[in-house]
């Protein structure tokens, strides 16, 4: 198994998707009322239209890139 090289991960592109994801699951859970199965439908539905809004949609914002190795 090979080390994961830590200096060529994109770190802001990770702390942006981790931000999709804990604002999608804080949403999700506070529209489900607790139904965990429901929240967790909803947390990957609101992620996925967030990471379709961020990486599709012409906003004119700068995307993370892949850093070249």
């Amino acid at each position: 198994m090979a080390a994961i090289d830590w200096a060529a991960v994109n770190w802001p592109n990770v702390v942006l998707l981790s931000a999709f994801a804990f604002v999608a699951a804080f949403i999700g859970s506070l529209v489900s009322f607790n139904r965990r199965f429901l929240g967790a439908i909803l947390a990957g539905l609101l992620f996925a239209a967030f990471f379709i809004f961020w990486t599709y949609y012409p906003h004119g914002l700068s995307l993370p890139q892949m850093k070249a190795t």
